[in-house]
């Protein structure tokens, strides 16, 4: 990539610890390559004790890079939630298609017919990483982008750290001193993601450490259930996990496999 001059990178950004990651990766990897970061708000992000989108911008302005925020203007996650009567889930995910991706695919779009973006080639970038699920290793590490590749213009979808592990995720930002959302464990919080405040890959511990320490989220989705008659979790409502004796599912530390990143 280094010999390309006519080329962008498009960060998907989210303040987590893997998509920062990936935006210092890339600015140390290609310096002179035009970068825009990007911020998709779905509308439920952690607000305390600093909001996501603060937190992204904060991070990426130590980097010298430009953040967008994008929203989609038709709905937020709980007006989704609300509107289709149930929750996303693992095969059904419009949290992310119709939240995260389309809202950035747009942007890019937009980018490039206002003239924000020149570069004839377009690498989106996403912080995914194979170890997080055996879904996620399946995943090709480079692949065109064949929706926005058009009019002369070439997009390639890229994850740039697919390989790295969660030590080694951890390690850099240690190393380099780049810290970590006060959300998460190792920055004394009480989460191993960051995505939205409640999502529906949390796990019953992290359920628990919810409702202890983001009881307002908590309250809004256990809310939300009442009110359309669906459970996020397959089963049982976040009251009855709160309320129930822990399990081996309570486990707050636990392989990747059970942290599968809703957020890129």
């Amino acid at each position: 990539m280094k010999k390309h001059t006519d080329i962008a990178l498009v960060i998907n950004m989210s303040g987590g610890k893997d998509s920062v990651r990936m935006l210092g990766y890339l600015c140390e990897k290609y310096p002179s390559i035009k970068k825009y970061a990007v911020y998709a708000d779905t509308g439920f992000e952690h607000i305390k004790p600093i909001t996501a989108e603060d937190w992204a911008r904060e991070r990426c302005a130590a980097f010298g890079v430009p953040l967008y925020t994008v929203r989609n203007p038709n709905k937020t996650y709980l007006q989704m939630v609300e509107q289709r009567g149930m929750f996303p889930s693992a095969t059904t995910r419009q949290c992310t298609s119709d939240l995260k991706r389309g809202p950035i695919q747009t942007w890019i779009r937009r980018a490039v017919r206002s003239g924000l973006i020149r570069e004839r080639m377009i690498v989106n970038c996403m912080g995914l990483r194979a170890a997080e699920s055996a879904q996620r290793a399946k995943q090709k590490r480079l692949k065109r982008n064949v929706t926005l590749s058009k009019a002369g213009r070439i997009v390639w979808d890229w994850l740039p750290i697919f390989h790295e592990s969660l030590s080694e995720v951890l390690e850099w930002h240690r190393s380099t001193k780049t810290p970590l959302h006060p959300v998460y464990i190792w920055a004394g919080g009480y989460l191993r993601r960051f995505s939205c405040r409640i999502c529906i890959f949390s796990t019953r511990a992290d359920i628990r450490a919810i409702h202890q320490y983001d009881r307002e989220a908590f309250d809004i989705v256990s809310q939300l259930e009442e009110k359309i008659d669906f459970t996020m979790r397959s089963g049982e409502s976040l009251v009855q996990i709160v309320t129930s004796q822990p399990s081996n599912d309570d486990k707050q530390y636990g392989s990747e496999e059970n942290y599968e990143v809703a957020c890129i």
